[in-house]
């Protein structure tokens, strides 16, 4: 699976993945000197039609454990 990666109005490149079909997607943005003061993820919920709605920042060195742990959580919860 593959997704169009778009910049916005502020250069970054983002992801959108829908969560909730024709309501709203989640953007995960790699933004270059983040709230941390190193390249970071945001994710951000946003409503189709509307402006992203504040989201956390993770350093990049957390990106492994953060997938490892949604990982987790869907195998535990089949």
């Amino acid at each position: 699976m593959t997704h169009e990666v778009k910049t916005d109005s502020s250069n970054q490149k983002f992801i959108e993945v829908e969560t909730v079909k024709g309501v709203e997607s989640l953007r995960i943005t790699y933004v270059k000197d983040g709230f941390t003061g190193s390249p970071c993820l945001r994710l951000n919920i946003r409503p189709h039609g509307k402006s992203p709605r504040p989201g956390p920042e993770f350093d990049l060195e957390y990106t492994p454990e953060f997938l490892s742990a949604i990982t987790q959580l869907l195998i535990e919860t089949k």
